[in-house]
């Protein structure tokens, strides 16, 4: 946890909250002097061992105030092998790792360890690290299980269970496993869980693992946060993409959403393109080029990230002044959990969603349920007037360089950027290929576009659509082997498709008579 500008709050004196001095040393060092809401409601509950119950979002001080109770109650503890005595359940590997960094110095300060323990990572290295014996695990639901039936973990001496973001690991299905995790800890011992909303499924979990648990709700509707200003811009299609680049070029750090894992590179790459230094995130990326790229972010090497849902879940930002849904999301409770990355801690931020005319009546309703006091306005271009009241300025149109493709300070010391970056590289370079090929069809039509490509003629370029095509739909017994493990088609199988010429009809053939 880095060493960080002073906290303000109106709260409680940590030094007045009954925390041991070395914790008290620590938050004065990074910077925190008084409580937040969350941490001034929940602090004396914890600490006296009570199970709490409490309603918080991303960015509220909550991660702060479990990992207070916990390293002042396993102060100076000595561990077994293999069987800590903490653990904080959460959902994703990207919130983990924020997670346990925010523990770390807190640990060391009252002399016990914590470690992370997630999915995506090398299980060899956690499980030694168990066997030297930790006091606090941050774990994926998932990996925990794993250790577990492998004998590396124990969780019969766990006496605080945290779980964290409780409600998005309903939406993940993650529910049933943290039900036998938590049947396999200790009955009577403390449990803690953090949860933007409370539904039938996690009030499940309350309801069966949680005794008198004290119940906090802290946290208002993130779209209703004061200091949240909303926007929505009705535009046109055709400027999407400029309007985009414009107000992703402005000054101060900006998430972008977009909807699909594809459609995060995509706008990633064309902000790339035209001179902002973009960076895509989603779960496909290997993990460890997600880390680098969120050490980056954070770390302010550059300033725009572009992400999915799932992926941005949970991350925690400092000072994300925009948020820039590129697509509306679907759902209110994901608009709500999207605009919560910005206006945290009582800073200010603003929250812009890009509106289609298709997509109009369906925003207008999503933004009515979330309870967001919107402002609309017709953007016919980039260069609109309205971009610049939330910074919105021209991009350099010269290339940036890629931050995806630079090793920032965080990342993993054995991270192959090249190797890492292929698949992404290739993707932009397929999408590249695509829209050169759709523009010339867009542009002059079939016939014009025959024209102009001299004596191959416009009949040759439909040829080659309907072979493609054809080539997908069915591709025979010998192209179905030539496919690769990642599903992707070989070289072999690339160089048969264009050396035929008229195959497509062969390769449905042969597709009906493997069918026999």
């Amino acid at each position: 946890m880095p060493k960080a500008k002073n906290r303000r709050s109106k709260g409680t004196p940590f030094e007045d909250m009954a925390l041991p001095t070395e914790l008290i040393n620590e938050l004065d060092y990074h910077g925190f002097t008084r409580a937040f809401e969350i941490q001034e409601a929940i602090l004396p509950d914890a600490l006296a061992g009570r199970d709490v119950l409490a309603r918080a979002e991303t960015g509220s001080g909550k991660t702060l105030a479990f990992t207070l109770a916990m390293t002042a109650r396993f102060r100076g503890r000595r561990v077994h092998k293999r069987r800590p005595l903490g653990i904080v359940l959460v959902p994703t590997r990207e919130l983990a790792v924020q997670v346990v960094d925010t523990i770390h110095p807190f640990a060391r300060a009252v002399g016990i360890r914590a470690q992370l323990v997630a999915g995506g990572m090398n299980i060899e290295k956690q499980a030694e690290a168990l066997r030297r014996g930790v006091a606090i695990i941050v774990a994926t639901p998932g990996r925990v299980k794993d250790l577990a039936i492998r004998g590396d973990l124990g969780l019969d001496c766990i006496e605080t269970t945290v779980i964290d973001e409780a409600d998005h690991m309903a939406d993940l299905g993650f529910l049933p496993q943290i039900g036998e995790i938590l049947a396999n800890i200790p009955m009577g011992t403390q449990k803690m869980l953090f949860s933007a909303t409370l539904d039938d499924q996690v009030e499940r979990i309350v309801d069966d693992f949680l005794v008198d648990p004290v119940t906090h709700e802290t946290t208002p509707v993130a779209a209703a946060v004061k200091t949240m200003r909303h926007e929505a811009y009705a535009i046109n299609p055709k400027r999407k993409r400029e309007i985009t680049a414009q107000i992703a070029a402005r000054d101060g750090r900006t998430l972008i959403f977009t909807r699909t894992q594809l459609g995060a590179e995509r706008v990633a790459q064309e902000l790339v393109e035209v001179g902002v230094a973009a960076a895509a995130l989603h779960g496909s990326k290997q993990q460890g080029m997600r880390t680098n790229v969120l050490a980056g972010f954070r770390n302010g090497a550059y300033d725009v990230l572009v992400a999915t849902d799932v992926a941005a879940r949970g991350i925690h930002i400092d000072d994300v002044s925009l948020v820039l849904h590129v697509d509306p999301p679907e759902t209110a409770k994901d608009y709500v959990h999207r605009s919560g990355r910005t206006a945290r801690a009582g800073a200010h931020g603003i929250v812009v969603t890009l509106v289609l005319p298709h997509q109009k009546d369906g925003v207008s309703r999503l933004l009515d349920a979330a309870e967001a006091p919107v402002q609309w306005h017709d953007v016919a271009s980039e260069n609109d007037e309205v971009l610049r009241f939330v910074g919105g300025r021209a991009p350099s149109g010269e290339p940036a360089e890629d931050p995806a493709m630079i090793k920032h300070k965080g990342a993993p010391r054995r991270l192959d950027i090249r190797g890492g970056r292929g698949a992404d590289q290739r993707r932009a370079e397929v999408r590249r290929e695509n829209e050169a090929r759709r523009s010339v069809y867009d542009q002059d039509g079939e016939g014009a576009a025959g024209a102009a490509s001299g004596s191959r003629g416009g009949a040759g370029r439909r040829h080659q659509r309907r072979t493609t095509t054809s080539t997908w739909r069915g591709q025979g017994e010998g192209a179905s082997e030539r496919r690769s493990p990642r599903g992707g088609r070989s070289g072999a199988g690339r160089g048969g498709g264009r050396g035929r010429g008229q195959g497509g009809p062969k390769r449905s053939g042969g597709a009906r008579s493997r069918g026999k």
